[in-house]
């Protein structure tokens, strides 16, 4: 057990036997949901035994890749003799309340991934995505597997890691990548407009209040919105319809990092995205989350204005500001 090479990894799955279940993380975002379904109808063509189970229901937006309709919303994995965990190292990030498997593999590509040496684990900080990982190692263990319902999902995945291409986690490879995948029948308009041409009203108008409290620290390097519950009522939305609002006060200039509060049962979720200047995964570390240099996120169980606090002051020593 413990770290695998990509090599080691294919050997690994081509001799898996028994019952396996592919879970990832909660709140899954297009590379959570995008390897998981790859791996799902991957393994699937290898004659395995397999299943997806996600403690949530996949978000509206990813409804047109295919077999979504298959992964199953559990709150715990009774039985599996394999259990793969993709983009995420760490059980508690799955929301399952229970896993009961013999074995478990991790397939992840964050920075601050921190999986136990009890596991087996591929994990590569530097590569875009968890699904552009996962395309190498299936490409190991037979290319011929990867059809469309294959390299939709996977692709899709790459798409929204790398924010269209636009992050610099985006290297000529994730760019081969890409290609090969067109190869093999995805076409970019039918994903790109599933993804980013399916807004719902809803979407606006919570939109709308969530710029309303926007707030500028430390003379404009820093902004701020908050997603309240109420928001969501009054708006008559769904909390996944706020993916992507920390983009927003990202794409203001002079502004080095973008925060995210989205209120959520006994806390908060908080998104953090930096433009390169900041290392937004050491600061989620600290505060016990994790993921990228430039996007990372974590959860407090605490009010909204000792959230803000905690941050700031973590934020203003990053940033030099003082407190």
């Amino acid at each position: 057990m413990g770290r695998l090479s990509r090599e080691e990894t294919a050997r690994l799955i081509k001799e898996m036997s028994g019952k396996i279940v592919i879970t990832t993380h909660k709140s899954p975002d297009g590379d959570a949901v995008g390897s998981c379904l790859g791996w799902l109808n991957f393994l699937k063509k290898l004659g395995k035994e397999v299943k997806a189970v996600m403690s949530e229901k996949v978000p509206y937006f990813f409804d047109f890749l295919p077999d979504v309709e298959s992964v199953e919303v559990a709150e715990s994995i009774e039985s599996a003799d394999w259990l793969i965990i993709t983009d995420t190292s760490e059980f508690e990030r799955t929301g399952l309340k229970s896993i009961n498997a013999k074995s478990v593999l991790i397939i992840d590509h964050h920075i601050t991934a921190s999986p136990s040496e009890e596991f087996y684990y591929l994990i590569e900080p530097e590569i875009s995505s968890t699904c552009e990982l996962s395309y190498f190692v299936m490409k190991l263990i037979n290319e011929e597997l990867i059809d469309k319902s294959v390299a939709v999902p996977i692709y899709t995945g790459i798409l929204t890691d790398t924010g269209c291409f636009r992050y610099s986690n985006t290297s000529p490879e994730t760019h081969s990548v890409a290609s090969e995948l067109l190869k093999k029948g995805v076409e970019p308009y039918f994903v790109s407009s599933n993804l980013f041409e399916r807004n719902r009203v809803s979407k606006f108008k919570l939109l709308e209040y969530v710029l309303g409290t926007l707030e500028m620290w430390f003379e404009g390097k820093v902004a701020s919105v908050v997603v309240y519950k109420e928001f969501l009522k009054k708006a008559n939305a769904s909390p996944e319809e706020s993916e992507g609002f920390v983009n927003y006060p990202r794409s203001i200039e002079g502004v080095e990092v973008a925060v995210l509060f989205r209120e959520i049962d006994g806390g908060w979720k908080i998104s953090l995205r930096s433009k390169g200047k900041v290392d937004v995964s050491q600061i989620a570390k600290e505060l016990g989350g994790g993921g990228h240099k430039m996007a990372s996120g974590y959860e407090v169980r605490t009010s909204l204005s000792s959230a803000k606090r905690q941050l700031k002051e973590i934020l203003g020593q990053v940033l030099g500001e003082g407190k």
